[in-house]
């Protein structure tokens, strides 16, 4: 439930335990990507983004997901100043290159450090390989993950997580593959009322293994758009 407008007043937000993390995160977390970034694909500014993050902040919202290729870093990184003991921070790194080409151990650690210096802060709570297919689970299993693991163990990040290519791969087989591998503290999976199959086919995945689940998609444009609508379906 949200306050109105112009208060800092708000009820309780109702939060969960996300999975072996143990972290009690919000129930409702705020998105930094998406088609609004904030606000700054739309033309907003940094510091007009960076007032959403207080405001989410403000009305207890305590989980935050970012990535580098959201362009929504520094904007957070603002939003959080001074409250980075609230906050539950998540970012993310693709396993692809700009040209397409798989990303070594040693670019994924830059990228993580990137990260860091864009968020002023020495580590993040969960460190993401974003929208990873299926056909790319190997290399992030056998070359990326025990880096991670690495950076794990300097103190750079907590916990490890993994996010899916929803839109091309909606039967979720790379998810499948890497909660059997069990590497992963938490995972992002697309759910919502156009594809509901992750409550049989990732769920009870998640929940035998206690790792925490994320939802993204959960509201799709395609619902307002009949055409799209169609498509998709």
């Amino acid at each position: 439930m949200l306050s109105s407008p112009g208060t800092r007043e708000h009820a309780a937000m109702q939060t969960v335990r996300l999975g072996r993390t143990n972290a009690q995160v919000s129930v409702a977390g705020l998105g930094c990507g998406g088609h609004s970034r904030l606000g700054m694909a739309r033309g907003a500014d940094a510091h007009q983004a960076a007032s959403i993050v207080r405001r989410a902040l403000d009305l207890g919202v305590t989980f935050i997901d970012t990535a580098r290729a959201y362009g929504t870093e520094e904007a957070v990184r603002e939003g959080i100043a001074g409250r980075r003991d609230q906050v539950f921070l998540s970012t993310k790194a693709s396993p692809l290159g700009r040209e397409g080409a798989l990303i070594s151990a040693d670019d994924l650690t830059r990228s993580l450090e990137g990260s860091l210096r864009r968020l002023g802060t020495d580590r993040v709570d969960v460190f993401h390989l974003h929208g990873v297919s299926p056909q790319h689970y190997d290399h992030c299993a056998e070359v990326l993950v025990p880096e991670l693991q690495r950076q794990r163990a300097a103190g750079k990040l907590r916990f490890l997580g993994i996010t899916e290519h929803f839109g091309a791969d909606t039967g979720h087989a790379m998810l499948a593959r890497a909660l059997a591998d069990d590497a992963f503290d938490v995972v992002m999976v697309g759910f919502n009322l156009v594809n509901p199959c992750a409550r049989a086919r990732i769920f009870p995945l998640t929940l035998a293994r206690d790792v925490g689940t994320l939802i993204m998609f959960a509201v799709r444009r395609q619902l307002s758009d009949p055409a799209a609508l169609r498509e998709a379906v």
